[in-house]
This record gives C-alpha cells, structure tokens and sequence, in this order.
C-alpha cells in the first residue's frame, strides 16, 4: 500500500492511493479474517479493452461448501472497479476537477466515490441427482423461511439526503434453477439468492485542510462477516428444502 506524507501545513498528513489493487488487498484480508475458503484459489479478474475497467470474480464457501448436502453451497462475489475509479484514484481530486473544468473547479466539494459489491447465494445440486420439484406450498413456506432469516443479515438499506434517496444496499428472494427430464417433469437443479451492498471508498486531497474520509476496511470486514452468517443461514435452509 502506498503511503506519501507532506509536511504542508501539518506534519499529520498522509495521503493514501486507493487504487485497484489496495482495494483487492483489503477485500482479500477481509475475507480470509472471516474464513471464506476460496474455491478455486485464485480469482477471475478481467479487463473491458473498450470500457477500460476491471471485473472481479471469486467463489467462497464454508468448509469446502459440503454443510447441506446433497445441495453444494458457494457465495459468488463480484465486483467492478470503473475507469472513472482508476482516474480518480490516480491523482487528487483536485487535479481531476481542473483537468475536466478548469481552475474554476479546484474548490468544489465531490461526492465520495464508492463501488458495489455483489454477492450470490448458491446451492446446486449433482447433475445426476436432481429433486422434484417443490410444490407452491412448499416452495412459499421455504421463501418466507430464507427471508426470514437473511433479511437481518443482508438487509435492503436506503439513506436519504438533499440529493434525492440513495440505495446503500440490496436483497433479493430465492430463485430455482429446473431442469426438464425425458418425462417431460421439472426436477430442481439448484437455488440460488442475489444481494449487493455499496462499499464508500476515500478521496485523495490535495489540500490538507480538508477532512479525510475514512477507509474501507471496516465496512469490508463487516461486510465479508455477514456472507459468512448469511452462508450458515442458507446451509440450514437448504436442508430443511432437501428434507420436503
């Protein structure tokens, strides 16, 4: 991580470069902290030649993803760091505001900029071991059970300000995956839930009079806790699905 200290005006100063790479070295710490086992080990990272930004790609599960068998559980996470991040973070703010408007814009106040996280709950069952297909009455008491229990823990948050209502973060429900046999039945492949949250990420100043903003590193690690609560949370629904 990258560090420059300046002695203008207060010999308290740093100045912390958050690019690409310091945020995937803190998403990283935060998620071996909550013990999220990578499979496989590496991560798929891919960059958009035309839109010149940075797609990130990994699965995590709980000891090998094997707690609700027959159902094989994994957290899918993503997320993209923009070209307007990348521009952003490798100067000031200051210098980016007067490249885009002139000298006029060396003193305006920006908004934070922040990147969303995406997360995907996925339980997936053996090609050659498929289970019926739930009934309505099943299927909506298994829904209302799930929600119940990660709706605490991947809640849908929104803050409102002078600007209009920002989403902070999101839930969605319970999707199944089918597959049509020979029989012309619908069997259950596998389930699978979608939530997000918005990660606020600093400013870089120039001046040293401004306040600097706070780093990631709590809401990563909250964030990477609470897929490890909403993954034993899934695990224990799963189970009760298998058994219907």
């Amino acid at each position: 991580m990258l560090k420059l200290k300046t002695t203008e005006k207060s010999v308290n100063y740093v100045l912390r470069l958050t690019n690409y790479h310091d945020f995937r070295m803190l998403w990283h710490e935060a998620l071996d902290a909550a013990d999220l086992l990578p499979h496989p080990l590496w991560p798929s990272e891919t960059l958009d030649l035309r839109q010149m930004s940075r797609a990130y790609n990994l699965y995590v599960s709980l000891g090998g993803g094997h707690g609700a068998r027959p159902f094989y559980t994994t957290a899918e996470l993503e997320w993209n760091w923009s070209a307007t991040l990348s521009a952003r973070s490798a100067t000031t703010e200051e210098d980016l505001l007067i490249e885009v408007l002139g000298q006029d814009g060396y003193d305006l106040v920006t908004e934070r900029p922040w990147i969303r996280v995406d997360v995907t709950l996925n339980g997936t069952l053996p090609w050659d071991s498929p289970l019926p297909m739930p009934d309505a009455p099943t299927w909506r008491r298994w829904v209302g059970e799930v929600t119940n229990r990660l709706a605490p823990i991947l809640p849908i948050r929104n803050e409102e300000d002078e600007y209009g209502v920002r989403a902070l973060s999101w839930c969605g429900e319970p999707e199944a995956r089918a597959r049509c046999g020979y029989d012309g039945r619908l069997h259950l492949r596998g389930v699978y839930l979608s939530a997000w949250q918005g990660i606020d990420l600093p400013r870089q100043w120039d001046n040293p009079d401004r306040e600097l903003d706070d780093w990631p590193e709590e809401d990563l690690a909250d964030f990477a806790n609470r897929v490890n609560w909403a993954l034993q949370a899934w695990e224990s629904c799963l189970k009760h699905l298998s058994r219907e």
